[in-house]
């Protein structure tokens, strides 16, 4: 398995309840529609219980079986629309993203 990693921030002027609202909703409906996803998880960020806040909105997963496929998904009018609709919540001067190899050690 592969997996890319979005790191986040709402779009200046949209609060963060709101961008993760449609995250949530509108834009997962686009997700689900890239063809070989095996596994989409977002992880929407709250405070630190330390104190502060968080340092960023929000963390996406997107999991494929393989490289291959993750570069063939990345093709697809379907990844297309998604990094279209990033744009309507997402301050994509801030978004972070990679694409990781998991290693579970507990």
């Amino acid at each position: 398995m592969i997996k890319r990693l979005t790191m986040w921030d709402a779009k200046p002027g949209l609060e963060p309840a709101q961008a993760l609202r449609y995250w949530r909703n509108e834009h997962a409906a686009l997700v689900r529609q890239v063809p070989g996803l095996r596994r989409y998880v977002q992880n929407h960020c709250v405070d630190d219980p330390e104190g502060g806040g968080p340092p960023y909105t929000g963390l996406g997963e997107v999991w494929f079986d393989s490289v291959e496929d993750a570069q063939t998904a990345a093709s697809t009018p379907e990844w297309a629309a998604v990094l279209d609709d990033a744009a309507t919540f997402m301050a994509m001067d801030r978004v972070v993203a990679a694409w990781a190899e998991e290693h579970s050690l507990v």
